[in-house]
C-alpha cells in the first residue's frame, strides 16, 4: 500500500492558516508544501519506515504510514513553514504605518513567529521521542 502526501498536507491545513494560499490553486499549494515536506523528512529521525521510499511523480510514500508518523511529519512540516516565514525579506524591511506615519519594527512579529516555531519544534521532538519508545518494551533493553 501507499500513503499519499496529501494525507500529511491535510494535517498541516489544520495547523496553519495562510491566506496567501487562497490565491493559489491546490496544485500550487501542494508544490510549496512538498518542498517543506522534503525538509521535514530529513528531520524525522528514527522513523521506522523508510521515508526515502517514495514516488514524487505520484506524490506518495510507497509505504503505509501510521497516524502518528503522519502527525510527526505534519508538525515538522509546520516547523519548516514557520522557518521560511522568519527569513522572508518582508520581515526584514522596516515598514511605515499609515497612522501618524510611525515606523513599526518587525522585531516583535519575528519574535512571535520564532516562539511558535520553537514550540512546534519542541512538540515534534517530544512526538519523535514518544514514537521511538512506543513499540519498544523493557524486554528489548535486556
Amino acid at each position: 500500500m501507499a500513503t499519499p502526501f496529501k494525507e500529511v498536507y491535510d494535517r498541516v491545513y489544520n495547523k496553519i492558516s495562510d491566506y496567501s494560499f487562497v490565491k493559489l490553486t491546490e496544485d500550487e499549494v501542494e508544490e510549496i508544501l512538498e518542498k517543506y515536506l522534503l525538509s521535514a523528512i530529513v528531520k524525522f529521525k528514527g522513523c521506522k519506515k523508510d521515508l526515502r521510499d517514495r514516488d514524487e511523480t505520484l506524490n506518495q510514500f510507497n509505504q503505509d504510514l501510521t497516524d502518528e508518523e503522519k502527525e510527526i511529519l505534519a508538525t515538522l512540516l509546520c516547523v519548516e513553514y514557520l522557518t521560511s516565514q522568519l527569513i522572508t525579506s518582508d520581515l526584514l524591511k522596516p515598514r511605515l504605518g499609515t497612522k501618524d506615519w510611525n515606523l513599526y519594527s518587525q522585531a516583535n512579529h519575528i519574535k512571535e513567529i520564532r516562539e511558535i516555531r520553537d514550540q512546534m519544534k519542541s512538540e515534534a521532538n517530544q512526538m519523535m521521542i514518544s514514537y521511538s519508545y512506543s513499540e519498544n518494551s523493557l524486554d528489548d533493553l535486556l
